[in-house]
């Protein structure tokens, strides 16, 4: 095959990894191809660049899909829901006491809270777990925020 038959199948073979869901398969084909292209400029062997081809792919499979996928895997996750919750701080709004449930204000929200001491009214507290609709809080030792409140 010519060079620029190898070129053809790599840019097709692109297309087909940027049209389908398939991590990385097609483009490590693809570099087989552009390596068989290469081979295809130096000699007429049909053979020798189709062996060049199987080789670098398979390497390629091996070698650099592992690769984009630690890259595509460290993307960042963001938190979101309540998940976004935990490690936020809210206001007490209603007291809180160790076998009773009080009140925080997250943001524009009011939640149920629990706690395993006294936490008073405007308190800043952190929230440690979301268990259903109530917030396990702990408290910070922060300052008394009465602006939050009124918010």
């Amino acid at each position: 095959m010519t060079w620029i038959a190898w070129i053809v199948i790599a840019v097709v073979l692109i297309i087909f990894e940027i049209a389908t869901t398939s991590i990385f398969f097609f483009i490590c084909l693809a570099i087989g191809s552009a390596f068989a292209a290469v081979v295809s400029c130096f000699t007429d062997s049909s053979l020798l660049q189709f062996t060049i081809f199987l080789i670098i792919s398979i390497l390629a499979l091996y070698l650099v899909k592992p690769i984009f996928k630690r890259m595509i895997s460290k993307a960042k996750t963001v938190s979101s829901n309540v998940d976004a919750l935990i490690g936020a701080e809210a206001i007490v709004t209603g007291k809180i006491m160790p076998l009773k449930s009080g009140f925080v204000k997250v943001s524009s929200e009011i939640w149920r809270a629990e706690s395993d001491v006294d936490i008073e009214i405007g308190e800043v507290v952190i929230i440690k777990k979301v268990s259903g609709t109530m917030l396990i809080v702990e408290k910070i030792g922060g300052i008394i925020c009465l602006f939050f409140l009124l918010s």
